[in-house]
């Protein structure tokens, strides 16, 4: 099989296992640039496995992926970073003892610059501008939804062609989950790819134009939402 050219980030044949366990079984996905792609499935499916073999975090059994024509197997995460290819984990992993701004800097760490430059934050404000206003105080006095911001806005601030978001709108009240839909549009509207794994099928429909559903570490459906639901979904329309 030959990969696309035009694709952003592209997988074919994705094996992983731990151990005996075999948590992806043949997993092919392509995302193209300026896309904003959902991954969605039920707890054990293997979407985190699937994201972090995408950024570099596990290496894959076998198969292969490329991003912008880059081969990127066996890759490390920090060089999927420096080419543009950025995770937001599961869990947001900020660090609380730290200000909004102290968490940001170390978006620009895999780089090795003391600090971000100004552009990069400013942009991460304006995606997100009520952080700006908290850029002072410790991340974990902030509320779940603005410690979601900060994870993305660490995210940014590395200069990301592509973001990788793991289940962002985990415990996140239905109105934060729409705010932070909105900035995901502003995201693409700067050119930023996206590709979200997500348990909540609303919030995938609303910040994503098509999906894939992973059913037991394989693909079950890639396509476009309305055939999604209209076939029941995975795991139902919300």
């Amino acid at each position: 099989m030959n990969f696309e050219e035009a694709s952003a980030l592209e997988a074919q044949e994705l094996v992983f296992k731990y151990d005996a366990l075999v948590a992806l079984r043949g997993v092919s996905i392509k995302v193209r640039p300026g896309e904003a792609v959902g991954i969605v499935g039920v707890n054990g499916a293997g979407k985190s496995t699937l994201v972090k073999v995408l950024a570099g975090f596990l290496r894959a059994s076998s198969g292969r992926h490329r991003f912008l024509g880059m081969d990127m197997d066996g890759k490390t995460a920090r060089r999927h970073m420096r080419e543009g290819l950025v995770l937001v984990p599961e869990g947001r992993q900020i660090a609380t003892r730290l200000t909004v701004e102290d968490n940001l800097a170390i978006g620009g760490s895999c780089f090795g610059w003391h600090r971000p430059t100004t552009e990069a934050i400013d942009f991460a404000f304006e995606v997100f501008p009520e952080l700006a206003d908290h850029r002072a105080r410790n991340a974990g006095a902030l509320s779940g939804g603005q410690q979601q911001m900060v994870a993305i806005a660490r995210a940014l601030v590395a200069h990301p062609k592509m973001l990788v978001l793991d289940e962002p709108s985990q415990g996140l009240a239905p109105f934060l989950q729409e705010r932070l839909a909105g900035s995901f549009h502003s995201l693409r509207e700067a050119g930023i790819t996206l590709l979200v794994v997500e348990q909540n099928l609303s919030f995938a429909r609303q910040c994503t134009s098509r999906v894939y559903s992973i059913v037991n570490g394989q693909v079950g459906f890639d396509g476009g939402w309305e055939q999604f639901v209209a076939q029941g979904g995975l795991i139902g329309a919300h």
